[in-house]
């Protein structure tokens, strides 16, 4: 049945509507939201992750994953700068046996000479089996996933970055870190998690708030400047879900009241290459990285360590310019290249789970006696 774009648009984000678009067989196809999955599916990414890590170190493990998706190609379609994210992706496939593609300056195809996304991503959809796609436009990913879903040959669309909207897929990671982190200690529900910087314009920041709606967080404490604060749609969306939201403007004052009780402190960068000068929805360059720092005042400094628990997790879901100083490295709670890794595991779960292999990849974990 044809249905339009607006109509597509609008559907996926009514939660009652859009499992019928986003899911097929129960499994997911198109990823385009961080709230378009259920807690049950969230644990289970993650468990299929911790089997795909497993099942790598071991000699068997590691040949049965290289035949999940063999024969399988992927399109990873990039008209965003990003390494970890794209190389993330690459790395994940390139685990369960597929290979990748990488177009990461669309000015060399057939966009630039002013092809529709829909005809590009049919015409991609005839030699790949998925599209992962990033691009500054909000609407890129949900307008590729409308287009296939009326077409002939559709294939998943998976969002690795929406404009300033969402970035679904690190949301997934980390929550996988979270959950790696508190193994030990009840999972996410009950902690005390703090983002902290450009909430407004940083969608790893919000993508990760809207996954936490799933679990019950004792309250995601926002710190940030005036200008940068999360907007009201992103809170009142919280708090309908019976999530506790606290809204700071200072970091040392909050530290100092309330450091102790934090289990998890989410660093972002002031994300200054969205301000004005970009051109067609393109961030602005910058000439340095001296004009994309953040402020002292949203600097977690050194010595706040002595402000926060031991077992208190950081994270950052990168790149990093000052404002979480290389000194935390050295804190027991520091989890940054844990988190990145995490991203190829919990994409190769993804890219398992849409497959409908995830079943399979943890029950051979387990004759194994890997889990």
């Amino acid at each position: 049945m044809s249905i339009s774009y607006e109509e597509f648009r609008s559907a996926i984000h009514d939660g009652a509507r859009r499992r019928a678009l986003l899911f097929r067989d129960g499994r997911p196809y198109f990823v385009l939201l961080s709230q378009q999955f259920s807690r049950e599916e969230l644990e289970a990414m993650c468990d299929t992750a911790t089997a795909i890590r497993r099942l790598d170190r071991h000699r068997d493990g590691r040949e049965f994953l290289l035949g999940i998706l063999r024969g399988q190609r992927v399109m990873n379609l990039f008209a965003q700068p990003s390494t970890r994210t794209a190389q993330s992706f690459i790395a994940g496939a390139d685990k369960l046996g597929a290979t990748s593609t990488l177009v990461s300056d669309i000015q060399t195809s057939s966009f630039a000479k002013g092809e529709s996304i829909a005809d590009s991503v049919r015409t991609l959809s005839s030699f790949f089996d998925a599209i992962v796609v990033r691009h500054p436009d909000d609407e890129f990913a949900t307008q590729a996933a409308w287009a296939l879903h009326g077409s002939a040959r559709p294939v998943p669309v998976i969002s690795a970055g929406s404009g300033k909207s969402q970035h679904v897929t690190q949301a997934l990671l980390d929550l996988y870190t979270l959950n790696y982190s508190f193994h030990e200690r009840g999972g996410v529900d009950g902690k005390h998690i703090a983002i902290v910087g450009d909430i407004a314009r940083n969608r790893a920041a919000r993508s990760l708030a809207l996954v936490l709606t799933k679990f019950n967080p004792a309250a995601i404490h926002f710190i940030s400047p005036g200008d940068f604060a999360p907007g009201d749609e992103l809170t009142d969306y919280l708090r309908r879900h019976e999530i506790t939201v606290e809204i700071h403007d200072e970091l040392e004052p909050w530290l100092r009241e309330r450091g102790r009780e934090v289990d998890a402190i989410y660093m972002t960068r002031l994300q200054k290459e969205w301000d004005a000068g970009g051109e067609a929805g393109q961030p602005k360059q910058h000439a340095n990285t001296s004009e994309l720092g953040a402020d002292d005042a949203y600097v977690l400094r050194s010595e706040y360590r002595l402000l926060v628990r031991e077992d208190c997790v950081i994270m950052h879901p990168l790149p990093r310019i000052n404002e979480l100083p290389n000194e935390w490295e050295q804190h027991p709670g520091f989890v940054v290249w844990r988190q990145v890794r995490n991203g190829m595991w919990m994409r190769a779960a993804l890219f398992a789970t849409i497959n409908g292999a995830a079943g399979e990849i943890v029950a051979r974990a387990q004759r194994l006696g890997l889990l």
